[in-house]
């Protein structure tokens, strides 16, 4: 049995022409045009009188049902007088249908149900014994034959001995070997014979494969088409060195590497064949940049923060080298920030890492603490393996800050690390995901701080989902600060809790050890967990029931505060929308508080 596809062209119909058309002609098609409409009017009332038909099918499992359905299709509303002529025609479709999965020797037997009122078909299958594959002939002549690449991928082809003969599977064998070919720079490949001789008597199938390749084209060199770049730092970005052996995946990364570095908007690479000399092929790289000057506002409003709004300019093309400039400012109810940096990538991996200058200036307010910060940061920032990024850093920083009525001024120079990792599946709202981060800091005495200090944090949060409906959150932090001069320590290092993303039902920051004046002076511990259930009733809203727990302390006698409540999701275009209730139900008053923010969930 060959297999061989069938080209169908279309025709097309001739132009229209302009005639001069007789009178009685136009009686004529109205008389036409009439009796069609009422013939059409009675055969769809005959239609609606004839019963719909029911297709039952048993003999074989959901798999072998699901492919004879989908060859029959939907049977439609069939005269009485029709019936025997149609229990033979889906006997015979039945059996035809099981073919494309091996089942050559299927026999079907097709018989209306005893009830006339029912209108329902049994269709009973005996599916037989299936054809299995005898042999599979796979020959491959050109340099494919000796490329341990390619062979790898010939492992993989659906269609093997001993198997059931499947024709899909057949197909699916074909496909992989022609599109790996491409993939990897056989672009002369084509199949000499493709074949499958089923014998029926036997139950058997043998597979015929024959393949030339022709020779692997090697990538000579790289062209890129832009005045922004040199092509040696350009070059920076490539996978891969020029001379070797073409693989699409190569392309594909590399287009990745340059979308990624946010120096173009649009990236094409074309392997230009035309120019080939010999197996030796040129790659031309198509260049769109990015403006040069990239501004963006933002808004928001939290329970926390309030009202916030945000800006950010970056200019991606500062120089021939690739570094970067940027400034941001953010405005909120208790916070004010301005910032600046400049990024350069690392010049032997750019994909991977970049050296960065920041500085920055910030102010917050609470009812009971002040802090206005002066920062200076030079740091290292790169991926590592397995999606987690390092960051290792250089901190100055000045602050003026008063913590009850006790004022202060402090300088700290703090060398510092901090790894990161955020994966998840999904859009705006995740099936599954999670997010880790840890940072570690120090200062000392010794080396031109004020005070001497360890500061440590850690963040988890870990995202599940089934069903489309169920979703589990769950999320954690912790940290600690190590000093013999606590007193000291500025408000942006020390810890407080409750507020959006803490410990629901209390307002921001408000859960912290008190001085003898009742006013909150922040933790040298942290610790807080958090356990959500989301059910989504539709696509894009939610109910959600949580318990929020934690504790800010100086003293490990410190209790633990715990918020309970519920809320309501909404899935907007620019994130989940959260509206939550909580409860304060470790105070004897009992205090709620109504909790709005918008973001990413993880």
């Amino acid at each position: 049995m060959q297999f061989k596809a069938t080209n169908y062209r279309q025709t097309q119909a001739p132009a229209c022409r302009r005639y001069k058309v007789d009178p009685g002609l136009w009686l004529l098609c109205a008389l036409f045009i009439n009796v069609a409409f009422h013939d059409s009017i009675a055969d769809q009332e005959v239609q609606q009188d004839r019963p719909t038909i029911q297709l039952r099918l048993t003999g074989v499992g959901k798999a072998l049902q699901h492919q004879v359905r989908s060859f029959i299709g939907t049977p439609d509303p069939i005269d009485p007088d029709d019936i025997d002529n149609y229990l033979q025609s889906i006997q015979i479709s039945a059996e035809k249908s099981l073919q494309a999965l091996g089942y050559y020797d299927a026999a079907a037997k097709a018989a209306r149900s005893s009830d006339p009122n029912a209108s329902i078909i049994e269709l009973d299958i005996t599916p037989g014994r299936p054809v299995r594959v005898s042999e599979v002939h796979l020959t491959i002549d050109g340099s494919a034959e000796n490329d341990p690449d390619f062979k790898k991928i010939l492992r993989t082809l659906p269609t093997k001995r001993g198997l059931i003969f499947n024709h899909a599977d057949f197909e699916r064998s074909k496909d992989l070997i022609a599109s790996s070919a491409q993939s990897l720079g056989y672009f002369q490949a084509s199949f000499k014979r493709t074949q499958a001789l089923v014998t029926r008597k036997d139950l058997t199938a043998e597979v015929f494969l024959d393949f030339v390749s022709g020779d692997r084209y090697i990538i000579s060199n790289v062209t890129y088409n832009t005045t922004l770049f040199n092509d040696s730092f350009l070059r920076r970005w490539q996978p891969f060195e020029e001379n070797t052996p073409y693989q699409a995946s190569y392309v594909r990364e590399l287009t990745q590497n340059l979308q990624n570095s946010g120096y173009f908007k649009n990236v094409r690479i074309k392997p230009m064949l035309n120019q080939a000399d010999g197996n030796r092929i040129p790659l031309q790289v198509d260049l769109q940049p990015s403006s040069e000057n990239i501004v963006s506002l933002g808004v928001g409003y939290a329970t926390d923060s309030g009202p916030r709004i945000k800006g950010n300019w970056l200019r991606p093309h500062n120089n021939s080298r690739g570094h970067i400039l940027e400034a941001g400012a953010s405005l909120s109810l208790w916070r004010k920030e301005l910032t600046a940096g400049y990024r350069i990538p690392h010049t032997k991996s750019p994909t991977t890492g970049r050296y960065t200058f920041d500085i920055g200036l910030s102010n917050q307010r609470t009812d009971d603490t002040f802090s206005q910060l002066r920062t200076m940061d030079i740091g290292d920032h790169r991926s590592i393996s397995h999606g987690w990024t390092r960051d290792v850093f250089l901190r100055w920083e000045n602050e003026r800050f008063r913590i009850g009525q006790d004022k202060n001024k402090i300088n700290l120079l703090l060398p510092g690390v901090g790894v990161s990792r955020s994966k998840s599946t999904g859009g705006l709202l995740p099936k599954k995901g999670t997010s880790y981060s840890f940072k570690l800091l120090a200062g000392s005495k010794k080396f031109l701080s004020d005070i001497t200090m360890l500061r440590a944090t850690a963040s988890a949060k870990v995202l599940n989902s089934w069903n489309d409906h169920h979703y589990f959150i769950g999320r954690a932090d912790a940290g600690f600060l190590i000093t013999p001069s606590f007193s000291k320590v500025p408000t942006s290092h020390r810890f407080f809790a409750g507020g959006d993303n803490s410990v629901r039902g209390y307002s921001f920051q408000s859960i912290s050890p008190l001085n003898s004046d009742n006013e909150l002076i922040g933790g040298q511990f942290l610790t807080t967990a958090s356990l959500e259930y989301n059910y989504y009733f539709r696509d894009k809203w939610a109910v959600a029931f949580f318990a929020d727990t934690g504790r800010s302390f100086i003293d490990v006698d410190e209790r633990y505060r715990l918020g309970i409540g519920a809320g309501i999701r909404w899935i907007s275009p620019l994130g989940p929308l959260r509206v939550d209730l909580g409860f304060g139900v470790t105070e004897d008053t009992r205090p709620f508080r109504v909790h709005l923010a918008i973001g990413p969930l993880l």
